[in-house]
């Protein structure tokens, strides 16, 4: 009988102790992996607070194979979403980019420190491309728009108005720059009679777009395919530099006297984009004086800042516009009021 007894106490004591084991190594495993989340999550806070959102998105990511909450899945998409921001302004792709800040910024149960980059960031790339499309894109447009029509004078001045700009040299502004000094070169150059390569597309008017300085490498093998062939065109080129020469002068003194083509059947051509140039800029003038690219820019700021929409409006729509708003008495900028605006539409 106590032979039965202190079996029964043995069994027992082991079958506790077997118990107490196995209850120790579950509470350790969940210890191990709680602290693998902490440390995760703390990882990816460190690299998003120095803005690496790619490290950060991975430690999340990780943090949320070791235990899956919403936390860590917010964070993860939040970090990702900047990730990709900062890829699209790499690439000077800001409407883009505004999108996937937007993103970051509003995620519900995100990172506050990445909330608040988001925000900081989207004030910034959203004003740059406010001024690409408010400020540069229609001085750009005019810039083209002169190329196109011979008028290689126009387009200088509408180029330096741009260069002019005092934000101009920022850094999210570099593909803009590279741009516009190309179509200036290119545009002086014609001016001075100069044989250069036109690789101008006068239909891309996105100053912020792939234009021909940031695609064009076509310039060397250009080059090299007109030397073999720069003996038996010497005449040819000699012709077209001297008919390129009193093409731009003809179409400076078009410009300021207004006068028509001359007769000469050489210039016929060239004639006739002036004449149709000179018409064109009679429609963009108040009281004799030619609106600028800048003032429209500045006009279409004015009418935003009222809450009126005037990206659909051409540039033409904002000259007839200040014409009916001065003859209302409003003749400056500042004066503009939304009265004005709906008087006109």
């Amino acid at each position: 009988m106590k032979r039965s007894k202190i079996g029964v106490a043995i069994m027992a004591f082991f079958i506790t102790l077997f118990a107490v084991g196995c209850s120790n190594s579950s509470n350790s495993s969940s210890n191990n992996g709680s602290d693998k989340y902490t440390t995760y999550m703390s990882q990816g806070k460190d690299a998003a607070s120095s803005q690496k959102y790619e490290a950060a998105e991975e430690k999340f990511e990780d943090a949320h194979d070791v235990k899956a909450t919403s936390e860590s899945k917010a964070y993860a998409d939040q970090a990702g979403a900047m990730k990709d921001a900062q890829e699209e302004i790499r690439e000077y792709e800001f409407k883009d980019a505004l999108g996937e800040l937007d993103k970051a910024a509003n995620k519900t149960n995100g990172y506050s420190v990445m909330t608040k980059q988001a925000a900081k960031l989207y004030k910034t790339i959203n004003k740059v491309q406010d001024h690409i499309t408010h400020d540069i894109n229609p001085l750009y447009k005019q810039a083209k728009l002169s190329y196109r029509d011979g008028n290689y004078q126009a387009t200088v001045e509408s180029c330096d108005q741009i260069l002019d700009l005092s934000y101009i040299n920022g850094k999210y502004y570099k593909k803009v720059k590279k741009n516009v000094k190309h179509l200036r070169k290119v545009a002086n150059a014609k001016l001075n009679g100069e044989d250069v390569n036109d690789d101008i597309d006068t239909d891309n008017l996105d100053a912020n777009d792939d234009d021909e300085a940031t695609t064009s490498h076509k310039s060397t093998s250009s080059k090299s395919n007109s030397s073999n062939s720069s003996n038996t065109n010497t005449s040819s080129s000699s012709n077209q530099s001297n008919s390129n020469t009193a093409n731009a002068q003809n179409n400076s003194a078009a410009n300021k006297q207004s006068s028509h083509a001359t007769t000469s059947n050489s210039n016929a051509h060239n004639s006739s984009n002036t004449n149709s140039s000179s018409n064109s800029n009679s429609g963009m003038m108040i009281d004799g004086q030619t609106v600028t690219g800048r003032v429209i820019a500045q006009t279409r700021n004015q009418l935003s800042s009222l809450g009126v929409d005037t990206s659909s409006w051409s540039d033409q729509k904002v000259v007839n516009f200040m014409r009916a708003a001065a003859n209302n008495g409003h003749t400056t900028i500042d004066s503009y009021t939304k009265q004005d605006v709906e008087n006109f539409q």
